[in-house]
C-alpha cells in the first residue's frame, strides 16, 4: 500500500465523519506524510497503522469528545482527554521530582547516629531509645489509694522487721556487755587472789602459793574474755556501720534511680 492507496482507503472509511472533520483529518495525515518524505511512505504507513484503525480511532475521539479536540498520528484526540493527560503527566513529573528530593535529603539528613531520626521524621533519644514513659496521674492515685488500704499489712511486717533488727542488735550489745563484765570481773578477782596469796604465804606457804596460782588463773581468763570483747568490737561494729551504709545507698539509689 502506498500513500495514495492509503489515503483514498482512510477517506472512504470517514464518510460518515462531518465534512470538516473530515477534511482536518484528511489534511492532518496529508502533511504528516509530507513532512515524512517522500522515500519514507512505508515506514510512515507501518508507524501509523491501518486505515481501518486510524478511522475507528478517529470516530471514537469524535464521539468521546463532541467534535473538539484534534488529530494526530494516532487519531483523534479531544482537548479535555489531552488536558487530563498533560495534568496527570504534570503531577507524575512533580511526585518523581519530590520523591527524588526526598531520598536526596534522606542521604543527607537521614539517620545521624544517636542524635536521632530522619530530615523529616520523629527524633530518638539517644542511642535509638525511646523516651520513658511517664506515670499519669490516675496510676499514681491508684497506688496511693492501694497503699493507704494496705496500710495495716505494711506497716506490721515494717515493724517486725524493725523489732527483728532491735533484737539482733541487743543480742549483739548484750553478748558485748557480758563479755566485757566478766572480763572485768574475773580480771579485777584474780588480782585480788593473788595479793591474798602473797600475804597469806608467810603464815601458811601452801596456801599462799595456791592463792596466787588460782588468781593467776582468774586473770588469765578475765584477760582472755576482754580481749574476746575487744576482737568483737573491732568486728561487730564496721561490719554494723557497712551493713546500714549498704542498705542506705540501696534504698536512696534505688528511689533516685526511680525518680
Amino acid at each position: 500500500m502506498n500513500r495514495a492507496e492509503f489515503m483514498d482507503k482512510l477517506s472512504s472509511l470517514l464518510q460518515d465523519v462531518p465534512l470538516a472533520e473530515r477534511e482536518e483529518a484528511l489534511q492532518y495525515y496529508n502533511d504528516y506524510f509530507d513532512d515524512a518524505g517522500e522515500g519514507n511512505e512505508e515506514r510512515t504507513i507501518a508507524s501509523l497503522g491501518s486505515p481501518e484503525e486510524i478511522a475507528k480511532s478517529i470516530k471514537a475521539g469524535l464521539t468521546d469528545g463532541q467534535n473538539a479536540g484534534e488529530f494526530t498520528e494516532s487519531g483523534f484526540h479531544s482537548y479535555e482527554q489531552k488536558n487530563k493527560n498533560q495534568v496527570m503527566s504534570t503531577d507524575q513529573m512533580q511526585n518523581a521530582n519530590q520523591g527524588g528530593r526526598q531520598n536526596r535529603q534522606g542521604d543527607t539528613y537521614g539517620p545521624q547516629g544517636n542524635t536521632g531520626g530522619n530530615a523529616y521524621g520523629t527524633q530518638t533519644n539517644a542511642g535509638g531509645q525511646k523516651p520513658k514513659e511517664t506515670m499519669s496521674g490516675g496510676k499514681i492515685a491508684l497506688i496511693i489509694l492501694l497503699a493507704v488500704l494496705l496500710s495495716p499489712v505494711w506497716i506490721g511486717v515494717l515493724g517486725g522487721l524493725f523489732g527483728g533488727f532491735v533484737g539482733l542488735l541487743g543480742g549483739a550489745l548484750g553478748i558485748f556487755v557480758a563479755f566485757l563484765v566478766v572480763g572485768v570481773v574475773l580480771t579485777v578477782v584474780g588480782a585480788v587472789l593473788f595479793v591474798t596469796g602473797i600475804v597469806a604465804i608467810f603464815g601458811a606457804p601452801l596456801g599462799g602459793l595456791c592463792l596466787m596460782g588460782g588468781g593467776l588463773i582468774m586473770v588469765a581468763v578475765g584477760l582472755v574474755f576482754v580481749w574476746l570483747t575487744v576482737v568483737i568490737v573491732e568486728m561487730a561494729i564496721p561490719a554494723l556501720v557497712r551493713g546500714i551504709v549498704s542498705l542506705c545507698n540501696r534504698i536512696f539509689h534505688r528511689g533516685g534511680a526511680q525518680a
